[in-house]
């Protein structure tokens, strides 16, 4: 693989990882809520949870019409939306938290190469041919 690939899949897995790390804390504040669905549903129908809020553990969060946007308390940003009923990305979000975190920014095209490779390793899942992308602990599917 070249440079530019090695930096994309870089890239895609430092998205990765901070998506894995904010989450976690989101719904270590949360017992009740065990993915981005259930807060979406806390929020809007049994109206527990405000639409935007900072949890006890520091991630801010928003939920939006598919999804949400959550930021931690170092100003990472990670944002998924709910495709097919699974916590899905695609190389815009990654694009964002790039923008967040470092000079090296791949091109979307860079992107989706490197997270079509990612899921042909089992690192994400595929979950609407290259486009939407998800991580494999988070994969939600039929719940």
């Amino acid at each position: 693989m070249g440079d530019e690939s090695e930096l994309a899949i870089a890239a895609v897995r430092r998205y990765a990882a901070a998506l894995r790390r904010i989450q976690s804390r989101l719904f270590d504040a949360y017992p009740d809520v065990g993915g981005i669905k259930d807060l979406m549903v806390a929020v809007r129908h049994k109206k527990t949870l405000p639409r935007e809020g900072t949890s006890s553990t520091g991630v801010a969060y928003a939920v939006h019409g598919a999804g949400c946007h959550m930021i931690d308390e170092l100003g990472r940003v990670v944002d998924v939306d709910v495709v097919d009923d699974v916590e899905a990305f695609d190389a815009w979000r990654i694009r964002r938290f790039l923008n967040e975190q470092s000079d090296a920014r791949p091109s979307v095209e860079e992107l989706r190469a490197a997270y079509s490779h990612l899921a042909s390793t089992g690192e994400l899942l595929e979950v609407r041919a290259g486009h939407w992308y998800a991580l494999p602990d988070r994969w939600r599917k039929g719940d």
